[in-house]
């Protein structure tokens, strides 16, 4: 069975320029300057029926002309990281927090906005354990926009369909090896739980998640060395990846990540997968029928997640810094944001208003995701970081694909981590 796959680009060009109250955005006092050019990144590109809602609303507002390119997960970074280093790119660009932000700033790449955010009304609504994940030596570079924390998706009719509780999910190691298999068993071609195993920053993330949850990090306190190459890592490398190897509940996870998973669940062929607020509007996409739930992802220790999502920062070679920013704050508005939520029910907003007020934000799959983003881990906020998951994807899939053993192959990407940092 094949999932769905994101197309790589998709292209909404918004070039109506409408009357209407300027919201300083426009630089040269007139509707016939150049379009505010916006990148946007990974899941959210999915929802590009919203996207040009919220681009309509703002043109109709404001006269502006905005151009929106929408590319999928795995093409992004490359795509952006491109762009920047040749001095080129978009206007406004969406970065993921896990590492981009400091990474790009550390190159010269984006435009600080510090003074921006210091003067903006709405700074004291972001969550405060975002702030981190954009900061570069002490400067901010992004406005976070979205986030997310990963936690277990499940299919509650699979569950019944092989003689489970779907009011009671996993919440242990144990219990998810005993509910995965027993689904795996029930006949037909099924799996209980989808593991991450590609070279994409899913693989990074999903053994944070069984990492934190087994009472070890990544790296250091001080981000100076690796700190996985531990028993607790590399039990939990051993668990992860004998899910797959072992107990035989996962499709091959070489090919297949989570949002591979999302969509597997869609058809009713994977019962369990990481997952977040990000995955309701997808999944009832590909399957309005489905009845799932979302629920504390299964631990060794003590209940862990790992936060995520996506910032706007201004590249520096942008001809339209001004009228992107005047576009950030539109976009990251109390207005913005209810009506994104009530349009789509998802994802998560990173304004502290808006998870109070949503009424969509009430059920008990975002009270989970409400209870635990708080306490959620962050991916470290170095410029080194993409090097440092990318050894990690690679130590994953050296044991999936029966490379190396475990213990050398945590032994390895710690070392290669280590050289990483060495060079800070």
């Amino acid at each position: 069975m094949t999932a769905l796959r994101t197309p790589l680009t998709l292209m909404i060009a918004v070039l109506v320029a409408t009357a209407g109250f300027a919201t300083g955005g426009r630089e040269d006092g007139d509707n016939e300057a150049e379009p505010i050019t916006v990148w946007v990144g990974g899941q959210v590109a999915e929802l590009d029926d919203t996207w040009q809602a919220v681009v309509d609303r703002y043109v109709e507002a404001t006269g502006n002309r905005v151009e929106v390119q929408l590319f999928g997960f795995d093409t992004y970074y490359d795509n952006l990281l491109t762009a920047l280093a040749g001095g080129s790119g978009p206007d406004l660009a969406f970065a993921d927090l896990g590492g981009w932000v400091p990474t790009f700033a550390s190159k010269g790449w984006l435009a600080p906005l510090e003074d921006r955010i210091a003067a903006w009304s709405d700074e004291d609504q972001i969550w405060p354990n975002l702030w981190p994940t954009v900061t570069y030596e002490g400067v901010r570079y992004g406005l976070p926009w979205y986030t997310d924390a990963r936690l277990l998706l499940y299919n509650k009719q699979m569950f019944r369909d092989a003689g489970l509780d779907p009011e009671s999910p996993p919440e242990t190691w144990d219990q998810l090896v005993t509910y995965a298999t027993t689904i795996s068993e029930s006949g037909g071609r099924v799996f209980g739980y989808g593991v991450s195993g590609t070279k994409t920053e899913h693989t990074t993330l999903a053994y944070i998640v069984f990492l934190a949850s087994n009472g070890g990090q990544l790296l250091s306190d001080d981000y100076r060395e690796a700190a996985f190459n531990t028993p607790e890592g590399l039990e939990t490398l051993k668990f992860y990846t004998n899910l797959a190897l072992t107990h035989g509940v996962s499709p091959e996870p070489v090919s297949y990540n989570e949002d591979d998973y999302r969509n597997l669940m869609a058809q009713g062929a994977v019962a369990m997968a990481i997952g977040g607020p990000w995955s309701f509007p997808l999944i009832e996409q590909a399957n309005p029928d489905i009845d799932y739930s979302l629920s504390i992802h299964p631990y060794r220790t003590a209940p862990a997640s790992v936060f995520g999502g996506w910032s706007l920062v201004i590249p520096s070679a942008s001809q339209r810094a001004e009228a992107a920013w005047e576009f950030a704050q539109y976009l990251t508005s109390y207005e913005t944001w209810m009506f994104w939520i009530g349009e789509k029910g998802g994802p998560m907003p990173t304004r502290m208003d808006v998870a109070a007020d949503s009424p969509v934000l009430r059920d008990q799959k975002w009270r989970n995701i409400l209870d635990v983003f708080p306490n959620a881990v962050y991916r470290a906020p170095i410029p080194e970081y993409p090097q440092v998951s990318e050894q990690i994807q690679l130590m994953v899939q050296s044991v999936l694909l029966g490379d190396k053993s475990a213990e050398q192959a945590i032994a390895d990407a710690a070392a290669e981590v280590n050289a990483i940092l060495s060079r800070r």
